[in-house]
C-alpha cells in the first residue's frame, strides 16, 4: 500500500467519521471548486459535508458554473447553528470572514498570503501557488483519488479563473495541474461556462464606470456612487486593467455599509496585493497577490478623511491612499512627488 503524504496525514486526522464538516466559501470559481474537491478528499472521512456560500451568488459565471456542474451549495445564513461539528475554509483565511461570526475554523486551505495569524487545526496557505484548485487537485492526486468529470471540469476553471488562463501569478505546479485535469474534464461544459461573463445588467454600469475614469501614468481609477455589489466591481475591474497602456486599475464603491475596493495589475513590477495591505489593512479587510487584490472597510473604521462613507469624500481618499503606496517607491527614489 502506497504511503499517505504527511500533510494528508495531518489532514486526516483533524476529522472523524462522525463528523458534520461546513465548507465555507466567498463563492467564485476557484473556491467552489477548491470546497467540492475538499468534499471528495474526505468521503468516507466525514458523516457528511456541506458547502456553504457567503452572500448571494451574483456573478453569471458562477450561476452558470453551479448549474451546469450540478455544485450543490447552500447560504451561509440558512444554515443552523449546531447542525456542524467542523467548519473549513478554502481559498480564504478567517480575518476575512470576521464580520459573519464564524465559529474557529479547523481546517483552513488557500493561496493568498496570510495577514493575519490565525489558528487551525490544519492549515495550507501557499501564497506561491496562482488557485486553491490547484492545491486540492494535488491533494486528489496524492490520495489517489479519481477525479469525476464535473469536478475535473470545475477545477480546471478554478485554475484557468485565478490565474487569467495560466497567465498571471502562476506556478509550475498550477500547470501541472491544469495539465493533469484537462484531459478529464468535459471541454463543452468549460466552454459553455467560460461565454457567460456579463450580464445584460452589466452593459449599462459599464457605461456608467467609463464616464467616471481618471487616468494617471498608467493607473486608471474609477469610483461609482454605490450601492455596487463586489462582484459587479470585480467585471469592471478584469474589463479595465485590458485597456492599453494601464498597469494598475483600481475600481471602487459602497456596499452595505462598506468601502469596497477591486485592484487588479498588469506587470513585473506590479504588486497590487501590496498596495491593498499597505493602504487598507490597517483598517479592514485587505489582501490579494501580485496582480488581483481586495480591500473592505466598514464606514465606522475609516478615517475622518474619508467622510464616513460619502462619495464625495471617500472616492478622493481611495485614489489618494492608492495613489500614496503606487508612486511611493518612485517618489523616494526622485526625492520628491506631487
Amino acid at each position: 500500500m502506497a504511503r499517505i503524504p504527511r500533510h494528508l496525514r495531518e489532514l486526516y486526522r483533524c476529522v472523524s467519521p462522525g463528523d458534520v464538516l461546513l465548507v465555507v466559501v466567498k463563492p467564485d470559481p476557484d473556491s467552489l471548486s477548491s470546497a467540492w474537491a475538499l468534499k471528495k478528499l474526505l468521503a468516507g472521512k466525514v458523516q457528511s459535508t456541506r458547502i456553504a456560500h457567503i452572500g448571494e451568488i451574483v456573478r453569471l459565471e458562477n450561476k452558470a458554473m453551479i448549474q451546469i456542474l450540478k455544485i450543490r451549495t447552500e447560504r451561509f445564513d440558512k444554515v443552523e447553528k449546531g447542525s456542524f461539528s467542523k467548519l473549513a475554509l478554502v481559498d480564504g483565511q478567517p480575518d476575512q470572514f470576521d464580520r459573519y461570526a464564524l465559529p474557529p475554523a479547523n481546517i483552513v486551505i488557500d493561496h493568498h498570503p496570510a495577514v493575519t495569524p490565525f489558528e487551525a487545526d490544519y492549515s495550507d496557505v501557499r501564497p506561491k501557488i496562482g488557485a486553491t484548485a490547484t492545491i486540492l487537485t494535488e491533494y486528489l492526486y496524492q490520495a489517489k483519488i479519481t477525479i469525476p468529470r464535473p469536478l475535473a471540469t470545475a477545477l480546471c476553471f478554478g485554475i484557468k479563473t485565478d490565474t487569467n488562463g495560466l497567465t498571471r501569478s502562476t506556478s509550475r505546479k498550477d500547470v501541472n495541474a491544469y495539465s493533469y485535469l484537462l484531459p478529464l474534464a468535459n471541454v463543452r461544459h468549460l466552454r459553455q461556462i467560460e461565454d457567460e461573463r456579463i450580464a445584460k445588467s452589466d452593459l449599462d454600469l459599464i457605461g456608467r464606470a467609463v464616464s467616471k475614469i481618471q487616468m494617471r501614468r498608467k493607473f486608471l481609477y474609477c469610483f461609482l456612487d454605490g450601492p455596487v455589489p463586489p462582484d459587479s466591481l470585480v467585471i469592471l475591474a478584469d474589463t479595465f486593467i485590458g485597456v492599453e497602456g494601464v498597469s494598475v486599475a483600481a475600481v471602487a464603491s459602497t456596499y452595505r455599509s462598506k468601502a469596497v475596493v477591486i485592484l487588479r495589475g498588469n506587470g513585473p513590477r506590479v504588486d497590487v496585493g501590496r498596495i491593498a495591505r499597505s493602504g487598507f489593512a490597517d483598517l479592514g479587510s485587505a489582501g490579494g497577490h501580485r496582480v488581483a487584490a481586495r480591500a473592505e472597510i466598514r464606514f465606522a473604521d475609516l478615517p475622518e478623511t474619508a467622510g464616513g462613507g460619502e462619495a464625495e469624500k471617500l472616492g478622493p481618499w481611495i485614489k489618494k491612499t492608492i495613489q500614496s503606496h503606487l508612486f511611493k517607491r518612485k517618489t523616494v527614489c526622485a526625492g520628491q512627488g506631487k
